[in-house]
């Protein structure tokens, strides 16, 4: 029996019991009253209750233990629809019985009756019965107070009494079905809530094990990106320097002008691999948290400058607000259109437009170098950092973002992208719908 209750243990509808239990002892403290009634009694009259307040007296037991079983084995959730059935039908058992052996008892009983059983069967009838039960006991208790028994002096019209109880009677009926009505409204509500609960409880599940495997990818998508570098960049430059100084030695006595050339190439080359390591560092310290990207974006565009490119700037907006992923990725473009410049490029002037706006950030990087062609980026010999540009349109991509590459042999080579503050506000729709 207790495995039976601890089943149907959870959130528990007091709402129910606590107003079932008010209108039984109610009616209890109205019915059970002749109990307790201590006037001497004439001769000829009986001092034993009737059998009318002791049926009054035990429908009101017997259906509030029917009320108290239910909240505390299924708490009004019923598995199967037969078992709501099942219970209200027993409810219904004893004025069935009433109505067999003693019918003329029923009338005086009504007023505890006739409205749990318009709240009772409203919950186990269609709408359209709802009201027709409803109807059927105002009607009934209408007829009862019009009905006068053969032999019964007229109903005198300064007694009002009757009419108040009438009244009571038809607001009690009406006041159930309506209980009944709010009530089922009010569980399906709380129904409703529960499972948008556990869709939202699963959803945040998934969301975190999601995250978890961004996370994850994002961090094998960097050491990718930071050993493409190390072998495309560092590995070239210190096999050039190795080569360098290999024929360095093997000229060291027969040419030294030759020899002394191939030191400074490879010392060259050694500048080339701190300057490529120096990058990748930053790269990597730029994942930290707090980033701050005005501090950052200085660093490659200094390397520009150093490395002899006048580089004219022109930054608006501010950061706050925006996706840390978004900062990074904008960063990630202009440290690799830097690197590009330098690398491929051979221009003098390059311009860095940056835009913080409301919604939206764009930013432009422009050279006057050699540029490409843009049908060769794909190819794997290709100039101009073919790797790195279409390591950028994953990047961008990954944050819901926009990307475009400008270049002709001789014109120079414009890079512009566009992303927006917030990038899981823009899944599930289309790129370019909404505003700077």
């Amino acid at each position: 029996m207790l495995r039976f209750f601890k089943k149907n243990q959870g959130e528990r509808d007091f709402a129910r019991i606590i107003l079932m239990a008010l209108f039984f002892l109610f009616h209890f403290m109205l019915t059970s009253r002749p109990l307790f009634y201590t006037r001497r009694y004439t001769r000829g009259e009986s001092g034993l209750p009737s059998i009318f307040t002791l049926l009054n007296i035990a429908i009101v037991g017997f259906w509030f233990i029917l009320e108290l079983f239910e909240f505390l084995a299924w708490n009004y959730r019923w598995e199967k629809p037969s078992q709501g059935l099942s219970i209200t039908v027993l409810r219904c058992l004893p004025i069935l019985g009433i109505l067999v052996f003693d019918p003329r008892a029923l009338p005086g009983m009504m007023t505890l009756v006739a409205p749990l059983l318009t709240f009772y069967l409203s919950l186990v009838v269609k709408p359209f019965w709802r009201f027709c039960v409803t109807i059927f006991f105002c009607v009934v208790q209408l007829g009862l107070f019009y009905y006068t028994p053969p032999h019964a002096p007229p109903p005198s019209a300064a007694n009002q009494y009757e009419l108040v109880i009438l009244l009571y009677q038809l607001m009690s009926i009406v006041l159930m079905f309506l209980f009944a009505q709010l009530w089922e409204q009010d569980r399906r509500n709380r129904d409703h809530q529960a499972l948008l609960t556990a869709e939202i409880t699963a959803s945040h599940g998934e969301l975190k094990k999601f995250a978890s495997q961004v996370s994850r990818t994002v961090a094998l998508e960097e050491r990718t990106r930071i050993a493409r570098d190390i072998h495309d960049s560092l590995g070239h430059t210190l096999t050039a320097a190795s080569i360098q100084l290999n024929k360095a030695e093997a000229f060291f006595e027969r040419d030294a002008a030759v020899a002394r050339q191939a030191i400074a190439d490879a010392r060259s080359s050694m500048q080339e691999a701190m300057v490529d390591v120096r990058s990748t560092l930053e790269t990597l310290n730029a994942n930290s948290e707090g980033f701050d990207f005005f501090a950052q974006v200085t660093k490659p565009l200094e390397s520009l400058e150093r490395g002899g490119v006048k580089v004219a700037r022109n930054f608006s907006g501010d950061q706050d607000g925006f996706n840390i992923a978004v900062l990074l990725a904008l960063y990630r473009f202009i440290q690799e259109g830097a690197t590009n410049i330098l690398k491929h490029s051979k221009a003098r002037n390059a311009t860095i437009a940056i835009d913080f706006g409301e919604s939206w950030v764009s930013a432009e990087l422009s050279d006057d170098g050699c540029g490409f062609i843009r049908g060769a980026m794909g190819e794997k010999a290709s100039g101009y950092g073919a790797y790195g540009l279409s390591g950028l349109v994953d990047r961008i991509a990954l944050v819901r973002g926009e990307f475009t590459v400008d270049s002709a042999p001789g014109e120079g080579t414009t890079l512009k992208a566009r992303m927006p503050r917030d990038p899981v506000s823009r899944i599930g729709k289309e790129t370019g719908t909404d505003g700077h």
